[in-house]
């Protein structure tokens, strides 16, 4: 027989075992982002759609060029534009759970992104909050930014500004 209380404590380990950080992949739906890195995938990702959707709409609408402009979103361009949009809401799905997953929060609520204003909010809290320190309910905390994923996450604002000058500039021109 054995000198053990049956009613002692046990002596197993309470730590979870992993506390380290992980490397985060592009293009998976588990894991964790953090707010610059959820910036900079989605300005890389759209900036490479839309690289590949210029040509593609440049020639469906040379092809429209002889006819009138309703046979350019026809055929191979509105293909082309229907898996563009499709591409990207998958994308903008998967970055936003891994983001919500960060703040330690299910990605059930990226589903708030249909309701308007409210995804507004969800946008401003996803980029502007940090996420959990360490391990959470959705696994390690990532590893640092890279210098490659710091300078496309500040390309996404300076883009942006860019974008809402030239809409003024250019009416204001002609």
């Amino acid at each position: 027989m054995s000198d053990q209380n049956p009613y002692s404590t046990p002596d197993a380990s309470l730590s979870t075992g992993s506390s380290g950080t992980y490397s985060p992949n592009i293009f998976s739906f588990n894991g964790r982002i953090g707010r610059l890195r959820y910036l900079a995938y989605n300005t890389g990702v759209n900036l490479i759609l839309t690289a590949i959707m210029i040509p593609l709409l440049g020639a469906s609408g040379m092809m429209a060029a002889g006819g009138d402009m309703s046979t350019m979103f026809s055929g191979i361009g509105g293909i082309a534009i229907i898996l563009f949009y499709i591409a990207t809401i998958i994308i903008s799905i998967m970055f936003g759970k891994r983001r919500l997953n960060d703040l330690n929060r299910s990605g059930w609520f990226a589903l708030l992104f249909i309701i308007p204003i409210v995804n507004l909010l969800l946008v401003i809290y996803m980029v502007f909050f940090s996420g959990t320190d360490g391990d959470n309910n959705y696994g390690p905390q990532p590893s640092p930014n890279t210098l490659g994923v710091k300078i496309l996450g500040l390309l996404f604002p300076v883009l942006m500004l860019l974008g809402i000058v030239a809409a003024v500039l250019i009416p204001a021109m002609q």
